[in-house]
């Protein structure tokens, strides 16, 4: 039964952990700890009840062969009890979106143990993992067609954020939709030479900024980038625990 008032609020903390145990799948063949792995260290986490209403927001802190440790960053205020259905979304790089039901072994002012966890869907959601990122780059080619034309000069960019379809980044060059321009980046585990399409021109008072999308780019392409984001989040993730 999920409580929530004044004594909810007192339970929770700034540094909430979940340890949950991963479960076998019947369903599941081969290596049975590849099917029973729900998450990698540092991967984002989310606890709800069964009833969907979001409980952790959070990452794996640390994971053994049949346990997860997950510190929470952000928390409603209201905590299940020993008995009650719960739903663990992990997001893994290898895997994707992995939701699991589970049952609640105990609940505590810092930490909720969950058991019995069963499979219910794992979707690949690639386009939804945006990491925010300070990373300048240099623009060196506008695209007009399948030609791409050497700029003059090159044009800084401080890049935004990241996905494994698009960027967001800011520039003191003025840009309009629909201009596409190529550029090398170095984030991940080898450079990629990519072309990006202004799709929105955000204005700030730092400078306009401009959501773009990635033309063209190779499906190895995309599993860089997706894991770069994935990285990224991670890092800064411990970051912020280790501040704490």
């Amino acid at each position: 039964m999920l409580r929530s008032g004044s004594a909810g609020r007192r339970a929770v903390y700034s540094a909430t952990t979940v340890r949950v145990r991963e479960a076998r799948e019947e369903q599941v063949t081969g290596d049975p700890r590849e099917a029973g792995a729900v998450a990698f260290e540092l991967d984002p986490c989310l606890v709800r009840t069964a009833a969907g209403e979001l409980l952790v927001r959070g990452f794996v802190r640390e994971h053994g062969a049949d346990s997860l440790l997950i510190e929470a960053e952000h928390f409603t205020g209201s905590w299940l009890e020993a008995g009650d259905m719960a739903v663990v979304e992990v997001m893994s790089a290898h895997k994707g979106a992995c939701t699991y039901d589970a049952v609640v072994v105990f609940s505590e002012a810092r930490r909720i143990e969950l058991a019995r966890l069963r499979l219910r869907t794992v979707v690949q959601q690639r386009a939804a993992v945006r990491v925010l990122t300070a990373i300048p780059l240099q623009v060196t080619h506008r695209v007009e067609g399948n030609e791409q034309i050497a700029l003059d000069e090159p044009m800084d960019i401080l890049v935004l954020d990241v996905s494994a379809t698009g960027m967001r980044f800011r520039c003191a060059t003025k840009l309009a939709a629909g201009t596409r321009v190529a550029l090398t980046f170095r984030g991940t585990r080898t450079p990629l030479h990519l072309v990006l399409e202004v799709l929105r021109v955000e204005e700030h008072k730092a400078g306009p900024a401009y959501g773009c999308a990635l033309v063209g780019i190779t499906e190895r392409e995309s599993d860089e980038l997706f894991r770069f984001a994935l990285d990224e989040q991670r890092r800064q993730l411990a970051l912020r625990a280790d501040a704490r």
